[in-house]
């Protein structure tokens, strides 16, 4: 099958081989980023040539000209995407939760089709203007957006100490990103689960093209009811995805099920403290 032919590829291929499809990927992001940096060259440089003129075009060149061709690719790709999607039809049922007619207690009756239509609705514009993280991170100084969610991730790996060869569990796993950024920075095997299997897909799609997808598989299933045997993994954690559960104990308590006796649970999650103000914007 193509799945089995990607995962011998990559881990029977020398890193300069798995290297290849990303070199490849910058040639043509290079090449057409060349492209549009010389229209913007032909845009904003003055008619009579200048040296400070010409700095600037190698400028826009050869820095703005990939950027720019980075974002309108992904864009691209995204509103292709929504272009064929079938999940359209969604947006009015989880409108209906909150048309006043329902209320707190209905949509926690409902919470699996109600999360599940969310995400249907929500992950590609996610990842369309926030990347395979979903979840926030505090801005360090000097550091890139990218960084702080890279930095975010490695600091609650660290806390969980985290071993190469590690059993670990995301609980509540967007597309995958943290799994499989957690998984190269230290070497454990991490299943990952959600309620939708649009996310699944995409998941382990992208797990398979970054030739990880032997270390991180995502899974479909409810974390209320955890599809694993008692005392499976040697670490749990969440970010930001516990506070979909209708019921917050038996979540942590499926998650304690499944933990090994002493092994760690890490979640970062919104809280709303005494502190809270709603009349302070």
């Amino acid at each position: 099958s193509i799945s089995a032919t990607a995962n011998f590829l990559c881990s029977s291929a020398p890193l300069s081989s798995a290297l290849l499809p990303a070199m490849e990927r910058t040639h043509i992001e290079l090449a057409a980023g060349l492209v549009i940096g010389a229209m913007a060259i032909a845009i904003v440089s003055p008619a009579s040539f200048s040296y400070s003129g010409l700095a600037t075009g190698a400028v826009l060149l050869l820095g703005v000209g990939p950027m720019l061709w980075k974002g309108l690719r992904h864009t691209l790709v995204f509103l292709s995407s929504l272009s064929t999607s079938k999940k359209h039809d969604k947006i009015d049922g989880y409108n209906k939760q909150y048309d006043g007619k329902s209320s707190a207690e209905d949509r926690n009756k409902d919470y699996a089709n109600l999360v599940d239509s969310y995400y249907d609705l929500a992950t590609e514009f996610y990842e369309w203007g926030w990347g395979t993280s979903f979840h926030f991170a505090d801005r360090r100084q000097g550091e890139s957006f990218q960084q702080s969610i890279l930095r975010h991730e490695y600091f609650l790996a660290g806390r969980m100490n985290i071993s190469k060869g590690a059993k670990i569990l995301d609980c509540g796993c967007g597309i995958g990103g943290p799994a499989r950024n957690i998984a190269r920075f230290t070497g454990a095997e991490i299943k990952a689960v959600t309620i939708n299997q649009f996310q699944v897909n995409r998941g382990n799609a992208i797990s398979a093209r970054e030739c990880i997808r032997d270390q991180v598989e995502l899974i479909q299933a409810d974390f209320m009811k955890l599809p694993f045997e008692d005392s499976s993994f040697d670490g749990v954690y969440a970010i930001e995805s516990t506070c979909h559960a209708p019921d917050r104990a038996k979540v942590y308590g499926e998650i304690l099920r499944v933990l090994k006796p002493g092994a760690t649970f890490a979640c970062y999650e919104w809280c709303l403290t005494d502190k809270y103000d709603p009349k302070n914007a």
